[in-house]
């Protein structure tokens, strides 16, 4: 069945894996970007039969209430909303405290602000008709120990966030939940790859590194799940990865 789903985040390779699965799938994407460029040489690589379905908002140069353009332009693109997926920063937050420390508390606060705006824009569309999905997807912040980027803070107050918009909002059947993807290919030079394996030995016995793209449709689970009353939940997607909060 196709959705209609709002992708934040956008100038993330990640994140417009997310988007492209998504288009390949049958659903209307609109992916929100901060640099224009980037917005452009995504929409240049989807394929051309997959185009009338994807839109794009850049939000970067917005002067005001940027959130009411997004919202504007979700109404004259998509008429309504089915999914938000708050795309994932992929912020390795050592490395951005390092760089910037008197920055960096302000940073955080400034990306969940963000986030409670996209949250309150995406349940405004969803409260009336009782029904909806907002999706948190995150890389597993243990892997920091085997030199991924690892981003904690981030992790754990999305974690929050989550579990209390799904108390408020399970009322409207809204499911709000978080899907942790754990260790996978981030190098293709076939030593690096080896010594990768080797440090992440830890979650599983000889574990098989795959690609991102290759774990993006676990999503499904949250996109189309089996039963309508899922909410509150972080799901795990790799061998050895816990599974709890």
């Amino acid at each position: 069945m196709e959705q209609r789903v709002l992708m934040t985040s956008g100038d993330q390779e990640f994140n417009q894996l997310i988007a492209t699965y998504l288009l390949e799938q049958g659903h209307r994407v609109t992916v929100c970007f901060q640099n224009k460029d980037l917005s452009d040489d995504y929409f240049s690589s989807i394929r051309s039969d997959l185009q009338a379905k994807y839109y794009s908002i850049v939000i970067s140069n917005i002067n005001g209430d940027w959130i009411e353009y997004v919202r504007n332009e979700i109404e004259k693109t998509m008429n309504g909303l089915d999914i938000l997926i708050h795309g994932n920063e992929m912020v390795d937050e050592d490395f951005l405290f390092e760089q910037n420390m008197l920055g960096f508390g302000e940073y955080i606060s400034s990306q969940f602000n963000r986030m409670y705006l996209f949250n309150k824009m995406a349940a405004q569309f969803m409260m009336r008709p009782k029904s909806g999905k907002i999706i948190f997807p995150l890389i597993y912040d243990p892997l920091y120990y085997a030199d991924y980027p690892s981003s904690p803070i981030f992790n754990q107050g999305k974690l929050s966030m989550m579990k209390c918009l799904s108390h408020e909002l399970s009322a409207f059947k809204i499911n709000v939940n978080a899907m942790t993807f754990g260790y996978h290919e981030k190098d293709s030079d076939l030593s690096k790859k080896k010594e990768t394996k080797q440090m992440v030995e830890i979650f599983s016995l000889k574990p098989t590194l795959v690609e991102l793209k290759e774990m993006i449709p676990a999503l499904e689970i949250l996109i189309n799940p089996p039963v309508q009353n899922i909410g509150g939940e972080n799901f795990h997607i790799g061998a050895g990865i816990e599974t709890s909060l």
